[in-house]
């Protein structure tokens, strides 16, 4: 018992050292992600790499120095941290996800599929919708709608909520031509986002292929209003009346 008593004492200084490195390293972290909200990926690069250098070991640090460097479009570095992360941790689900993102941007969509299928098959307990979406992307890159019609499903079975996955499987459907089913995915998309001007035209085109210039023609015009050009040629060439400006 004398033994257990002295044990126990003896890790306290450790145990206090490490809660204060993890109040201090999710501090960074949080610091850093206002960082990358402001756009400010430099300082936000900074404050990670400080968190990396307290712990080493962090792989929520890890995760965010590799998506900043991504964000800042410094491909070659990302791939370096991304590859040495895999290899250090070859179980952890995200770094995989996280290359598969890379080899999209890098249209390397066949090794895109492979990594998010290692990211789905470690079966992790949340983010699953994240990376049946990047897979889809990279299928429907690949022009293989049917898997990619498959994962957006999949995605948005595990999140309702996310306007991308919603955006892409209307995309799928436009390619396979079921012009209803790409409606009603815009649709969606726009229940859960602000709207963008290739979102307003994909839902205008979609309208068109049903023959509907009536519900086409107002989500043409607010697209050209945000600067698409495609948008703005089908506006004078098919919308020659007036059009109701959609709030």
């Amino acid at each position: 018992m004398k033994t257990l008593v002295t044990i126990v004492i003896c890790l306290l200084p450790a145990c206090s050292l490490l809660a204060q490195d993890n109040v201090r390293i999710n501090a960074l972290l949080a610091e850093a992600d206002g960082f990358i909200a402001q756009k400010k990926l430099t300082e936000a690069l900074a404050i990670t790499q400080d968190a990396i250098d307290i712990a080493p070991s962090s792989l929520h640090a890890l995760q965010k120095r590799i998506n900043i460097l991504f964000l800042m479009n410094s491909e070659k570095e990302s791939v370096r941290y991304v590859d040495e992360a895999i290899r250090r941790y070859p179980d952890v689900a995200e770094f995989y996800y996280l290359r598969g993102i890379i080899n999209n941007s890098r249209e390397k969509y066949i090794k895109a599929v492979d990594d998010f299928n290692q990211a789905i098959n470690l079966q992790p307990l949340d983010n699953l919708y994240r990376y049946y979406l990047g897979r889809g992307v990279s299928h429907l890159n690949l022009m293989e709608y049917d898997q990619a019609l498959a994962d957006f499903t999949t995605s948005i079975e595990q999140n309702d909520t996310v306007a991308s996955s919603y955006h892409s499987r209307a995309l799928v459907n436009y390619e396979l031509r079921d012009y209803a089913a790409a409606v009603k995915d815009f649709l969606k998309a726009m229940d859960h986002s602000e709207g963008n001007s290739a979102l307003y035209f994909n839902l205008g085109m979609s309208y068109y292929r049903l023959d509907e210039k009536d519900k086409a023609c107002p989500y043409f015009h607010k697209s050209c209003t945000l600067g698409n050009t495609n948008a703005c040629r089908m506006t004078l060439m098919e919308c020659a009346k007036a059009i109701p400006v959609i709030p």
